[in-house]
């Protein structure tokens, strides 16, 4: 079934990959995302109720313990920032998922006109937070990010959870040691 939706999926990722995706049009982008897939599989409901029912924001979960993680920050005095490759909604999807409260700045890839590993992103991301880039420690889990974020200047670890290797941060447990 997810093969039949596969190809509507790959067209609406792009669109968030080349930035056509703006607060204006946001609101579009899922109806069209939505009307296809039902098309592609056989649906004849309305991708307006579907929306209305199903958000993307449901279907998305923070890792277990990044709640706690996120409050530990905060009590210690960290500045929090999400950077992703997303569309403008970011910050609606964290507060959704009870995250808001414990993130100072939320960067989308739509909103910034950046996408990651485009070094310019980063440099922007410390820009806006009024941080030299040295002073940034950042955890993604995309190797050429991680790569990246070196290069700008920021203090980067490569995140696979649950999959120990060298140099990766497979638990959540051990960014409390990296930035303890």
């Amino acid at each position: 079934m997810l093969r039949k939706i596969e190809p509507v999926w790959e067209k609406y990722y792009r669109r968030i990959i080349w930035l056509e995706v703006t607060r204006e049009n946001e609101a579009a982008f899922w109806l069209g995302l939505a009307s296809e897939s039902l098309k592609a599989l056989g649906c004849r409901c309305s991708a307006e109720k579907v929306l209305a029912e199903w958000s993307y924001f449901r279907f998305l979960e923070p890792v277990p313990g990044a709640r706690a993680l996120l409050e530990w920050l905060k009590i210690r005095g960290y500045l929090v920032a999400v950077y992703a490759n997303t569309v403008p909604s970011l910050r609606a999807n964290l507060e959704y998922q009870g995250l808001g409260p414990f993130i100072d700045h939320a960067f989308s890839s739509a909103e910034i006109g950046y996408v990651k590993p485009d070094g310019r992103g980063y440099r922007l991301v410390a820009e806006r937070m009024g941080l030299p880039p040295a002073q940034i420690t950042y955890f993604d889990d995309d190797e050429y990010n991680v790569l990246y974020a070196r290069k700008t200047g920021y203090r980067a670890f490569l995140v696979r959870l649950g999959q120990p290797g060298p140099e990766v941060v497979h638990d959540l447990d051990l960014i409390y040691e990296i930035l303890d």
